[in-house]
């Protein structure tokens, strides 16, 4: 049974619905859903992999998002119509309310988290967000779930910022308790263990990893823009301002590459630069045409993504099928279905 959390943004109605068929979800019009795998919420290493999408695209990512979404009791938030004001949506299990946001509407991520922690009186709380990018209507903007983490560049991150909507708000619960607890943390630990000894993965200091994974894996986007010919100290400064202003820093990238190729120029200030497109980007937007039209609208593939397995455990093969089977048993119970 999927629980579903409806809120109407004309309105201001909260509805909680009940259901066992996931394709009943109302993506009449422009809703705008987030989605949580069944495995989350129980702190299984890499298998909290995040659902966006509307009624044409989907876009996924990883952080604590949708294990919180899945310890409030919720598998669906779906976010109909427009907001008049900037609002966010605050979820504490079946206590939600919508709050003004006006005072933190054109505030960054990590701006935004802090003023709401303080707000609400919280310490622990995982926001889905929209910067500068999809306020001024950016077509590759992003929601931000922590500062590497994010999705939404195929216009679902516009689409939120449209609504009015400037974060969801989830205070942090505790986690589900699965079927077989046992069962549950030996094959916990093997995954943990695995991933260690199959991964060349990069380390680094930022508290940056998706809920109860081992690893704090770094974002290869660095490495892919210095590929296009930026400085590595250049490629982490568009990378950062992507961050900043909530939008794809790939196709920022690409962006800026057109620019300097169609003008024979260099950019001196990336901060201005970037800035100045944010502010003025139907000016800036024939940069971006061709590599906007490159953005896959995709449906998830397989089982194993709509599980919620991240990429890593795929590409590693981290667990047999049978082991899958197991795992999936010993979480939810042979007698509850997916």
């Amino acid at each position: 049974m999927k629980k579903i959390l409806y809120i109407n943004l004309n309105n201001k109605r909260i509805k909680v619905t009940h259901q066992y068929d996931e394709y009943k979800i109302n993506l009449n019009g422009d809703n705008l859903v987030f989605e949580a795998p069944p495995l989350a919420g129980y702190g299984v290493v890499g298998l909290n992999r995040l659902s966006v999408y509307d009624k044409n695209s989907l876009s996924q990512s990883g952080s604590h998002f949708a294990h919180f979404m899945k310890c409030n009791g919720y598998d669906y938030l779906v976010m109909e119509g427009e907001s008049q004001e900037p609002v966010y949506v605050y979820i504490d299990k079946d206590n939600i309310s919508i709050k003004d946001a006006k005072h933190i509407y054109n505030e960054s991520y990590n701006v935004v988290r802090e003023l709401l922690k303080k707000e609400l009186e919280e310490e622990k709380i995982e926001i889905a967000t929209v910067g500068m990018a999809g306020i001024n209507k950016v077509d590759f903007a992003k929601i931000m779930f922590r500062n590497n983490k994010s999705c939404g560049k195929n216009g679902l991150g516009k689409l939120m910022a449209t609504k009015k909507i400037k974060a969801i708000v989830l205070k942090n619960q505790e986690n589900l308790v699965p079927y077989d607890e046992e069962k549950f943390k030996r094959y916990n630990q093997i995954i943990g263990q695995r991933i260690i000894n199959r991964s060349n993965v990069n380390w680094y200091d930022e508290n940056n990893s998706c809920y109860g994974c081992c690893l704090n894996c770094k974002s290869s986007a660095v490495n892919t823009i210095h590929e296009q010919g930026f400085s590595i100290e250049e490629s982490n400064k568009i990378n950062e301002l992507s961050n900043y202003y909530g939008m794809d820093s790939l196709t920022l990238a690409q962006g800026i590459n057109t620019y300097k190729k169609t003008f024979d120029t260099e950019i001196i200030d990336l901060n201005y630069f970037v800035e100045n497109i944010i502010k003025n980007y139907e000016y800036y937007r024939p940069l971006f045409v061709n590599e906007n039209s490159k953005i896959r609208k995709r449906k998830i593939k397989d089982s194993d993504e709509k599980l919620g397995f991240c990429k890593l455990l795929l590409q590693k093969n981290i667990l047999t099928e049978k082991e899958k089977k197991c795992l999936i048993k010993c979480i939810l119970g042979l007698s509850m279905a997916i």
